[in-house]
């Protein structure tokens, strides 16, 4: 992966080459950034230029030896460390790492559920175990194979357990010399505060919504019209809008669930509430936090009134005519405590929470919030 092959994110690009020619790479980084942003391309990207041994004044050479092992996920010096189901056969990242390279030849904005799905189990949320931080100290322990940097990219370090985090705090302050940590974060919140404290942070901006738009339209041959209307919905988030696209059965899933929600918020109907938490917690929880994070998108929209010119097939005229008529409900006096809630939802979502608790607990939250005027 060279730089110019990735979306936007001009003044990040100068930054990493500039850590790289004037000799200023610290050994820890935290990539954060949102979901869909391209943290995760910017890390390979950033690993492929200081592995080149022919670099461009603004990128990797490409052809060189290194960058074609890098292009092919097969540099002995480039590791990658993700969350994983564990099971009897899979206990580390290198398991399934047939099916992470998979992932990547399919596209690098992608989000955890695609990944999961990728896995087998979209529903099932992934670790970084105490098996895959030995196995991360092993292979960092060796040298060099090629006589330069050894680099390990993590992604998602926010879904490492307790245990795998300690195992890489002494490695991770101390490392050998020429080692290069790279963890790939969307919220470093959830990251391990031993771990956090130990990084340099490189913040990754939102894409701008003309950068996806130009992006769709080159790549996926979308018309500007078509293409502006994915990047507005998905606010900027690549993988969004290709999950907007390829999958629209699950946007609609998300947009009818959404509609049915407020209606019964709205009503205060509290038996048919109560059925419509068992459908949701029947989703599974990765679909329950792409849920959660929709519903957001939705409630940030609705205060800015960015819904009558949708255009897109999954929106029926009967559901963005309920998009119009709810938006006036979302205003000053809701939006910040609504949006509080969600998030709060999403984080204990995360952490294992019963789903039919917690989403008829906020249901009868947002009964209350929807009548602020």
């Amino acid at each position: 992966m060279q730089f110019n092959k990735i979306i936007g994110q001009e003044s990040v690009k100068a930054h990493l080459i500039d850590t790289v020619k004037s000799k200023r790479i610290s050994h820890a980084q935290l990539f954060l950034g949102p979901a869909g942003c391209g943290s995760l391309p910017l890390s390979i990207a950033y690993a492929q230029y200081i592995l080149c041994s022919n670099k461009l004044d603004s990128d990797a050479c490409g052809n060189c030896p290194s960058c074609l092992k890098v292009a092919k996920f097969s540099h002995p010096d480039l590791h990658f460390s993700f969350p994983i189901h564990l099971l009897k056969s899979t206990r580390t990242s290198d398991d399934v790492f047939v099916e992470w390279k998979k992932q990547l030849e399919t596209t690098m904005y992608f989000s955890l559920q695609d990944w999961y799905r990728t896995l087998g189990n979209d529903n099932k949320q992934g670790t970084i175990g105490t098996d895959e931080s030995q196995r991360i100290v092993k292979k960092i322990s060796l040298k060099s194979f090629e006589g330069g940097y050894k680099i390990l990219i993590m992604w998602m370090p926010e879904q490492m357990n307790n245990q795998a985090a300690n195992k890489l705090l002494k490695i991770i302050e101390e490392p050998p010399k020429n080692t290069l940590f790279l963890l790939v974060s969307q919220n470093q919140e959830n990251i391990i505060s031993t771990i956090l404290s130990r990084t340099q942070l490189v913040k990754i901006p939102r894409l701008k919504e003309k950068e996806l738009s130009d992006y769709l339209v080159q790549q996926y041959g979308l018309s500007v019209e078509d293409a502006d209307t994915y990047a507005h919905l998905s606010e900027g988030n690549v993988s969004l809008a290709l999950s907007l696209i390829d999958d629209k059965e699950s946007a609609s899933f998300n947009l009818d669930n959404f509609i049915k929600w407020m209606r019964l918020c709205y009503t205060r109907n509290i038996g048919e509430t109560i059925d419509w938490v068992d459908i949701i917690a029947s989703a599974g929880r990765e679909a329950q936090k792409n849920f959660i994070v929709f519903a957001l998108g939705m409630f940030r929209q609705s205060i800015v009134g960015h819904y009558a010119d949708t255009d897109l097939v999954i929106l029926t005229s009967a559901q963005r005519q309920f998009l119009e008529k709810f938006s006036p409900f979302i205003n000053h006096k809701n939006i910040v405590v609504l949006t509080e809630l969600l998030n709060d939802a999403h984080y204990h979502l995360e952490r294992n929470a019963n789903p039919k608790i917690l989403f008829l607990d906020v249901s009868l939250k947002v009964f209350a919030y929807l009548k602020r005027k």
